[in-house]
């Protein structure tokens, strides 16, 4: 199925393009002599597979590549919870996610509430 534009807009617009743990910026700006780069990974809280870190059998198959089981992360802290499931469990990832999603709303003046609502609706109209 993959991630849908509306989830990729609500991931990133509430993260505020930033690592949920580190907090660094996740999308560096073109220069002179190259274009922008991406250094953000849309990580899963819960595995695709079997043998990924925090799979849940009995987790639905459609629900994965929801916005409720995705957390933005920079790759080197996406590796680490990799490399760590029994430190990064589903619950302190969504604590994670919501913390982290709450610091933006009160601290970044650029994040807009209602304009970041908007980029959902109207993704979901042109996807449907």
């Amino acid at each position: 199925m993959g991630i849908s534009l509306k989830t990729h807009k609500m991931l990133w617009g509430r993260a505020g393009n930033r690592c949920a743990i580190c907090r660094k910026e996740l999308v560096m700006d073109i220069t002179q002599t190259d274009d922008p780069s991406i250094i953000g990974d849309e990580c899963h809280i819960r595995a695709k597979s079997p043998n990924g870190p925090r799979y849940d059998p009995n987790f639905p198959l459609e629900k994965i590549d929801k916005y409720e089981n995705l957390i933005l992360l920079c790759k080197n802290c996406h590796k680490l919870i990799d490399d760590r499931p029994n430190k990064y469990t589903i619950d302190h990832l969504l604590e994670i996610k919501t913390n982290h999603e709450n610091w933006v709303k009160e601290s970044l003046s650029s994040f807009e509430e209602d304009k970041q609502r908007d980029e959902e609706i109207y993704a979901d109209y042109i996807e449907t």
